[in-house]
């Protein structure tokens, strides 16, 4: 359920990312800082980058930037995981709007388990086919795609990293 202290939720539209589709992953370093979506198999690190889970919540900054730093980012997380793990990576756009809850907004995620999850663009990694510079991003706020720059002018959007389930 979408918590009314994050995010505005319409209570005549049924969830569409209820609490049940998620769980927590086993393992994870910090514990209780990834999540299974059950649904797709894929693995969400619960903060943005630039925040930390704190064990309760996501603490710190989130980071802006731009679609470059979004993808060395995915490589830094990487290189900084155990052995075991797959790597992490920027989502495509189906899989980042896969996190989109229609049922609420400011931000339209699942807070319960998205806790502190900034009302704002995210990047996929889903570049657009018919703008040379362009790249699909999911905006939080209300939880709509719309294509951003990839270019240096364009350092306020988010990223949220994903891998493939174990």
């Amino acid at each position: 359920m979408c918590s009314a202290a994050q995010a505005t939720c319409n209570a005549n539209i049924p969830l569409t990312r209820p609490d049940s589709r998620y769980e927590v992953v086993a393992g994870a370093t910090p514990a209780g800082s990834e999540v299974r979506d059950k649904v797709t198999g894929l693995v969400w690190q619960r903060c943005v980058v630039g925040m930390v889970w704190s064990g309760a919540t996501c603490t710190g900054t989130a980071s802006g930037m731009t679609w470059q730093n979004a993808l060395d980012a995915a490589r830094t997380a990487t290189a900084s995981t155990t052995l075991d793990a797959t790597a992490w990576r920027v989502p495509n756009l189906t899989e980042l709007d896969s996190l989109a809850e229609r049922a609420c907004y400011s931000p339209a995620i699942n807070t319960t388990w998205f806790v502190v999850t900034p009302a704002e663009s995210t990047w996929s990694s889903s570049p657009s086919a018919d703008a040379s510079d362009g790249v699909f991003f999911v905006d939080f706020g209300y939880g709509d795609t719309n294509i951003g720059s990839n270019g240096n002018d364009n350092t306020g959007t988010r990223v949220r990293l994903v891998r493939s389930g174990r």
